[in-house]
C-alpha cells in the first residue's frame, strides 16, 4: 500500500508543470548559441519573467550542455638543459595584517624540476624580465627553450603565422640565447612542471605564515627553496631537484658575461637640494654628488640611483606626486651648511683649509658665506675662485667679501702667481680687502703680516672683531 502510494504520487509529480518550462527554448539558445555561463542565463531569463531558483536552471542545463573536452597530452621528459617553463600566478597575503595582492613570477627546469620563485606587487615586463635574470643567475645558466602562456608581458600579438613579443623580451631572449616557445591559448597542460608547483606554493610555503612586507616575503621564499623545495625527494623523479641540478647545469647556455638590464634606466642631474627627479617627485643622494649626472634605475617598486656601477641611494617608489623624500640618515646630519661644504670643497685643495676657518670664525654663518663664494664660481670660473681662496686664507680673510675683492683685483688673463706679486704692499692689501664691509678684519692686522719676519697666517688672537652674522 505504501509504495503504490509513492508511485501515485510520483506520477503526479511528472505531470505537473514546472516553472522551466515557458523558458526552456530560450534556456538553450542562450546555453549553446550565445554560450552564456548559468549565471549569465539567470540573469536573462530573470528579466523576463522566471521565479524560479538557480538550482533547477543548472541541472537542466547539465543535462544537454555539451561536456568539456580534456584533451589527452603525454607527459614529456626532457634532457638536461633543453627546457624551462614560466608561469605567473597571483595570491592574496597578508604584510603587516594587511590582505595583499601579489603575484608570483615562478622559474621551473624541466630535467631537474629545479624550482624558483619570486613575489612582486606588479607583474610588468620589467619585473618578469628581471625575474628571468635573477633565476638564470642563480641557477648558473639558462635553458635552451623556455615555453610560455601567451602572457601580455612576452605576447603582444598573436597571428595565425605567429606571434609578436614584447621588444623588451624579445631583447631579453637575444640577450641570453633561448628560444621562446608560446603555448596555444588554454592548453597549460603543455607547461604542468610549473602550473604544478603553485599548489605546492601555496600549502606548503604560503600557508600559516605571516610576513613584515615585501622582502621579508621574498626573504623566505628563498630559505624555502633552499631548506624544503629544492632538497625534497620529487614525487615524478625520486631524486632531489638541487641534486638533479648539478647534472644539468653542464648542458645550460652559459650566462653572458654582460648582466641584462630588465629596468627602466634614465640619467638624471643631481639638484642643489641633492635630490634627483622622477615622475614629479625627487629622491635624495649623498650630497657630495650635487651637481653629477647619476643614472637612476626603477625595477620591482625600487629606485636605485647608481653613479659609475656603484648603488649609492635607494628608496621606495613611492606613487605620489610632487613630493620630496630624504633618507633618514640624511634628515638629522645634513644641515645647509654640511651640504654646502661637500660643494665647496669640490673648488679645489684650497677649499678646505679655507672651509674649515670660516667655521671656525663664523660658525652658522658659515654657510652663508660658502653659498655665496660658490655663486661667485659660477660667475669667474672656479680656478680664479681657488686662486683668491688661497690668499684670503693666507690673511685670515674668511669672508666671502673678501674673495669677492680678490677676485676682482685680478684680472681674467693675468697669469698664474701674478695675484700673489700684487698683494705683496700693504697698499694691493687694501686695495683688494677695502670696502669688505663690517664681516671683515681690521685692515692693521693685515699690514703687520706685510712686516718683514711676520708668519704667514691669520692675525693674532689679541685682535678681536664683531661677528654680524653671529652663531
Amino acid at each position: 500500500m505504501r509504495n503504490a502510494l509513492r508511485r501515485a504520487i510520483r506520477r503526479e509529480k511528472k505531470t505537473r508543470p514546472s516553472k522551466l518550462d515557458p523558458f526552456r527554448p530560450l534556456i538553450k539558445k542562450l546555453v549553446l548559441t550565445d554560450m552564456l555561463s548559468v549565471v549569465r542565463v539567470l540573469e536573462k531569463i530573470r528579466a523576463v519573467g522566471f521565479e524560479g531558483g538557480d538550482s533547477i536552471v543548472k541541472a537542466w542545463v547539465h543535462t544537454f550542455r555539451p561536456k568539456a573536452i580534456r584533451r589527452p597530452h603525454l607527459r614529456v621528459e626532457t634532457e638536461p638543459g633543453v627546457q624551462g617553463q614560466v608561469d605567473l600566478s597571483p595570491y592574496t597575503v597578508l604584510l603587516s595584517g594587511t590582505p595583499t595582492p601579489v603575484v608570483c613570477f615562478s622559474f621551473v627546469l624541466g630535467y631537474s624540476r629545479w624550482h624558483f620563485i619570486r613575489f612582486v606587487l606588479h607583474a610588468d615586463v620589467h619585473t618578469v624580465c628581471h625575474g628571468h635574470v635573477l633565476a638564470f643567475e642563480e641557477a648558473g645558466g639558462v635553458p635552451h627553450e623556455i615555453l610560455y602562456d601567451r602572457m601580455k608581458q612576452v605576447v603582444l600579438e598573436s597571428h595565425r603565422d605567429g606571434v609578436v613579443y614584447h621588444p623588451l623580451f624579445e631583447r631579453l631572449a637575444q640577450h641570453y640565447g633561448f628560444r621562446a616557445v608560446p603555448l596555444a591559448p588554454g592548453y597549460k597542460e603543455g607547461k604542468g612542471k610549473v602550473e604544478n608547483p603553485f599548489r605546492y606554493v601555496e600549502g606548503n610555503f604560503l600557508a600559516g605564515r605571516t610576513f613584515h612586507d615585501l622582502a621579508d616575503l621574498n626573504r623566505q621564499a628563498a630559505e624555502w627553496l633552499v631548506e624544503t623545495a629544492r632538497v625534497r625527494v620529487h614525487r615524478t623523479t625520486r631524486e632531489q631537484p638541487s641534486a638533479r641540478l648539478v647534472e644539468e647545469q653542464p648542458a645550460l647556455i652559459a650566462l653572458p658575461r654582460q648582466r641584462f638590464e630588465a629596468g627602466v634606466v634614465v640619467s638624471r642631474l643631481v639638484g642643489d637640494d641633492f635630490c634627483v627627479a622622477y615622475e614629479t617627485n625627487r629622491y635624495s643622494v649623498p650630497p657630495r654628488l650635487v651637481a653629477r649626472t647619476v643614472s637612476v634605475r626603477v625595477i620591482e617598486e625600487r629606485i636605485e640611483v647608481v653613479l659609475e656601477g656603484e648603488i649609492v641611494a635607494a628608496h621606495a617608489r613611492c606613487r605620489t606626486k610632487y613630493k620630496r623624500y630624504v633618507a633618514p640618515e640624511l634628515r638629522t646630519t645634513c644641515t645647509s651648511r654640511h651640504v654646502l661644504r661637500e660643494q665647496f670643497e669640490r673648488l679645489g685643495p684650497t677649499a678646505e683649509p679655507f672651509a674649515k676657518g670660516l667655521v671656525e670664525l663664523r660658525g652658522g654663518a658659515a654657510g652663508y658665506h660658502m653659498g655665496q663664494i660658490l655663486k661667485l664660481a659660477d660667475k669667474v670660473g672656479v680656478p680664479r675662485v681657488a686662486e683668491a681662496l688661497r690668499h684670503a686664507a693666507r690673511y685670515g680673510a674668511f669672508d666671502h667679501n673678501a674673495v669677492m675683492r680678490i677676485v676682482n683685483g685680478k684680472t681674467t688673463d693675468a697669469p698664474r702667481g701674478a695675484l700673489e706679486t700684487k698683494a705683496g704692499s700693504p697698499a694691493q692689501i687694501e686695495q683688494y680687502l677695502k670696502g669688505t664691509g663690517v664681516h671683515q678684519r681690521s685692515l692693521d692686522g693685515y699690514r703687520k703680516l706685510t712686516e718683514p719676519g711676520a708668519p704667514p697666517g691669520k692675525p693674532g688672537d689679541d685682535e678681536k672683531e664683531d661677528d654680524a652674522d653671529g652663531e
